[in-house]
């Protein structure tokens, strides 16, 4: 962005970062979390790069005991406003997620999340491709 400052850019998030010293989230809730990035020059040690880092604490899945199926729990203490994990999975458009959505209910799972912050055009699908994140969408 034109008004970087000390070579980062939070300049999309209205002049502030997003995260504070420990990667904890800042800005309110709702809000959009732009990240620095190769076209930013600051270090992969820029504190306003948190997600790409990926996930940081020790997560487990586990067999619920409630017949739900399958579960994830941390194994360590999380601070409030930290990153986790983020969804991942393939992305298609809300009209395909219709028709995959449909399938799903008639099998008792979905691992659909809309992609509507702006307009509602795109849904993550984590059905087969995916990380963690897969198990805490319906657990």
């Amino acid at each position: 962005l034109a008004e970087a400052a000390g070579g980062c850019c939070p300049g999309a998030s209205r002049n502030k970062f997003a995260y504070n010293e420990a990667g904890q989230v800042r800005i309110r809730a709702g809000l959009p979390i732009y990240e620095c990035n190769s076209r930013c020059r600051c270090g992969a040690d820029c504190p306003n790069r948190v997600v790409q880092k990926g996930i940081r604490y020790n997560l487990c899945i586990f067999r619920t005991g409630n017949g739900r199926g399958w579960g994830v729990r941390t194994l360590e203490r999380i601070r409030k406003n930290s990153f986790v994990m983020e969804y991942v999975g393939e992305i298609i458009t809300s009209e395909e997620a219709e028709r995959r959505g449909q399938v799903y209910d008639r099998q008792g799972a979905t691992y659909l999340f809309d992609l509507d912050y702006v307009e509602d055009v795109y849904t993550v699908d984590a059905a087969h491709y995916g990380n963690i994140s897969h198990f805490v969408n319906h657990s």
